[in-house]
């Protein structure tokens, strides 16, 4: 009974780090219809802003808000510089969002060099609940994802900006003639995407070691959890989260990791192949 307590925290924590991770990629596809290769990036500068505000003496907990802060502007600038020219060309984008994170990766390189960067973790030890020992930090990663993905997805959902980010979706075009300024839409969607990648960094920036390459292992999940969740629905990347981070325990408790991910690509490939049979069978 224990272990299985414990496979469900696991669980509960990688639904948290996929979710917010996930959350941001989905703003960006489901609004502007952008595959952003370089989210990873993203999540990789978030960990180093933790790790600048860590060595300048500030607390962990203003590195969270700072990152998004950081990366909100870095977005946003990239989608007045380079995004916004060529948003209306799928192909040109993930070639250009490809060529953006190699030159992320390279420009971290420069700066901190190769060398494993570290941040102390805020909050050690382990508290005891449910009849197990689980990292303190790890609960608290949950917590604020879970308020992070709740207060984003209400702010898409429920405020006037969210109104015009659903018009947008539902028919650019439409959205246009009407006189919506599509232009601010994606750079503030762009940015938000931008920033919740950076405050997923920010607190993962304690779990991991921080170099030039860490953001690359979060993409991949973030594309199956879109994917399983739902191209232009929000709330479906929640689902997709808890779905993928379902999965990927649970084969993890009875074989490894590596054929987790295998599982993972095969729901995202059922899923996938479901939806088209669904349009296909709809459409005669």
């Amino acid at each position: 009974m224990d272990a299985l307590t414990l496979e469900l925290l696991n669980g509960l924590s990688l639904f948290a780090t996929l979710g917010i991770v996930a959350l941001g990629l989905g703003i960006v596809f489901g609004l502007m219809g952008i595959i952003n290769l370089a989210h990873g990036e993203f999540v990789m500068i978030g960990a180093y802003v933790a790790y600048v505000s860590h060595a300048n003496g500030l607390n962990h907990w203003v590195s969270v808000p700072l990152a998004a802060a950081v990366l909100f502007v870095l977005g946003a600038i990239i989608e007045l510089a380079l995004i916004r020219r060529i948003h209306r060309q799928p192909e040109i984008t993930i070639l250009a969002t490809f060529g953006l994170s190699v030159c992320l990766r390279q420009a971290a390189e420069l700066v901190f060099t190769k060398d494993f960067r570290g941040v102390p973790n805020p909050v050690p030890g382990a508290t005891r609940a449910f009849g197990v020992l689980f990292p303190t930090y790890r609960y608290l990663l949950i917590g604020i994802a879970v308020v992070v993905v709740v207060a984003t997805l209400l702010a898409f959902t429920k405020s006037r900006f969210g109104l015009t980010v659903r018009a947008i979706v539902a028919d650019r075009d439409l959205a246009e003639a009407s006189g919506i300024r599509t232009g601010i839409a994606n750079f503030c969607a762009f940015g938000i995407g931008a920033a919740t990648a950076g405050i997923a960094g920010a607190l993962v920036a304690p779990l991991g070691a921080i170099e030039p390459q860490a953001g690359l292992p979060y993409l991949p999940g973030a594309f199956l959890v879109v994917i399983v969740g739902g191209f232009n629905k929000l709330w479906g990347v929640v689902a997709g989260a808890l779905t993928v981070a379902a999965v990927q325990i649970g084969v993890i408790h009875f074989y490894d990791a590596v054929w987790a991910q295998i599982a993972s690509l095969g729901l995202a490939v059922l899923v996938l192949q479901f939806r088209r049979l669904s349009v296909e069978s709809a459409s005669t």
